[in-house]
């Protein structure tokens, strides 16, 4: 299928796509996958096209990532700059004292208006992370374990073929990879090459529309859960201030780090039970370390236990 034909039909102004700094709006990402999936009625193709993903196009991202000293650099800055670029995929990580979890969803809205779309980007994201890391290290990495928010097509699924570990089908987007791969050193990579990425793509978030520091606490906390450490000092930190300035910010605008966690995690709760995930799932989704928190969080801010308010919904 020939690319000026698809832009052609509908009306996409291709420019948008020659250059590897600009940010593509993520309507214009699912009209055009939505059309591709129409004409190529393959519902894996999303998966097949991510073990095929030529990581060179990822531009200003990648010369960030080539430039980490680690893996766990990488994992790390990917929430903070992807956005810069990527309007759809939000990326989140997290480790245990075995595992490293690499989490991704994709925004609410676009899911809602391209189903389609967002099923090949969420099985696209396997094959690309692998491309990606044997990209940055020379070494083919196999996760533990991972899952997928699609049902299992047929036995083997092509997923399991693909990625050679255990699938578990009907859950959230996750990559399971044993802890010690964080240490792995990325090849050529270049501290002042990193400096001016950083710099570059800065510059590129600086010229968004202003926000308010409650906006942006927000969209790290959407970008990061679940996760371990979600307190002040460690967004604070992540942000580049100190958690007195984030404070004082935050209070400027009439508001506080406590009451955006709070109600983000209300947020999401409210979204992820009427998903039919289990409530240890959800407390693990939230940030929670036991469910028994999740529960007493779940009744100071809803009036009654989750299981109650789920066979109410």
């Amino acid at each position: 299928m020939d690319e000026a034909e698809v832009f052609s039909v509908l009306g996409i102004d291709s420019s948008l796509f020659e250059k590897t700094t600009n940010k593509v709006d993520g309507s214009i990402v699912g009209r055009f996958l939505e059309y591709i999936a129409s004409q190529r009625p393959n519902i894996r193709i999303g998966l097949k096209m991510g073990f095929n993903f030529p990581v060179s196009v990822m531009g200003v991202i990648l010369n960030i990532y080539q430039n980490c000293r680690t893996l766990k650099d990488v994992f790390q800055k990917s929430p903070l700059y992807a956005p810069a670029v990527n309007t759809v995929c939000l990326f989140s990580n997290h480790s245990d004292k075995r595992y490293f979890y690499h989490s991704m969803r994709v925004a609410n809205e676009f899911s809602e208006n391209y189903p389609i779309a967002t099923r090949h980007i969420y099985e696209s994201q396997y094959g690309i992370i692998l491309q990606l890391i044997y990209a940055l290290t020379g070494k083919h990495i196999i996760p533990v374990s991972v899952c997928s928010p699609y049902k299992q097509e047929t036995t083997p699924d092509l997923l399991e073929t693909l990625m050679q570990c255990p699938v578990k089908f009907n859950e959230p987007f996750i990559m399971i990879f044993e802890k010690e791969i964080l240490e792995t050193h990325i090849t050529n990579a270049n501290p002042e090459m990193l400096f001016i990425a950083e710099q570059l793509i800065s510059g590129l978030l600086d010229k968004e529309q202003p926000q308010s520091v409650s906006s942006i606490v927000r969209r790290y906390m959407l970008q990061t859960i679940p996760g371990i450490n979600l307190s002040l000092k460690s967004v604070a930190r992540d942000l580049n201030m100190s958690d007195r300035t984030l404070q004082r910010k935050l209070l400027s605008e009439n508001t506080s780090y406590q009451r955006i966690l709070d109600d983000v995690r209300k947020e999401l709760a409210n979204k992820y039970l009427k998903e039919n995930i289990s409530l240890v799932e959800i407390s693990f989704l939230l940030g929670f370390e036991t469910q028994s928190a999740f529960n007493k969080f779940f009744r100071k801010h809803f009036g009654l236990n989750p299981t109650r308010y789920k066979k109410e919904l």
